[in-house]
């Protein structure tokens, strides 16, 4: 039983450290880039089959690009440039209010900082070619938000 434990050890001190690296820490350096942030944690959580995608296109917003995620978000004042505060998409994926997205399940805090970090930096366009949308920074939240 001892040699169990012992050759045990070292993959579980190194499963604890490869799992507290990836817990978004303060050290957390994932690029702040709707490049990024689209395509690992936008599309896999919010463009699914059921919800954000071409073919359900819930709420008339559709996230299954990094293009039309973008326009959808940015466009559409979903986002407001520099602005993580007044930002509806911020609410709705920290869960404040009555609706929270995903609604299945919530995103982790290291990605909702992440997007929050992007939103702060004036929520620049980083895919392919040129913006689809320019934003400013003046606007008002959609009022069909996550109706």
């Amino acid at each position: 039983m001892n040699r169990t434990m012992r050759s045990d050890g070292p993959l579980v001190l190194m499963l604890v450290g490869l799992a507290a690296l990836g817990c978004g820490s303060a050290d957390d350096t994932r690029p702040a880039t709707w490049s990024y942030i689209s395509t690992a944690i936008v599309q896999p959580s919010c463009a699914t089959a059921n919800c954000h995608s071409n073919l359900s296109q819930r709420s008339g917003v559709q996230l299954d690009g990094i293009r039309t995620g973008y326009y959808q978000l940015v466009a559409r004042n979903f986002v407001l440039p520099g602005r993580p505060g007044d930002s509806a998409l911020m609410g709705l994926i920290e869960g404040n209010g009555s609706r929270r997205m995903p609604p299945d399940f919530a995103l982790p805090k290291a990605d909702i900082d992440l997007i929050a970090k992007w939103i702060s930096n004036g929520a620049p366009w980083s895919g392919p070619g040129s913006a689809p949308f320019t934003p400013s920074v003046s606007g008002t939240p959609d009022a069909s938000v996550g109706n």
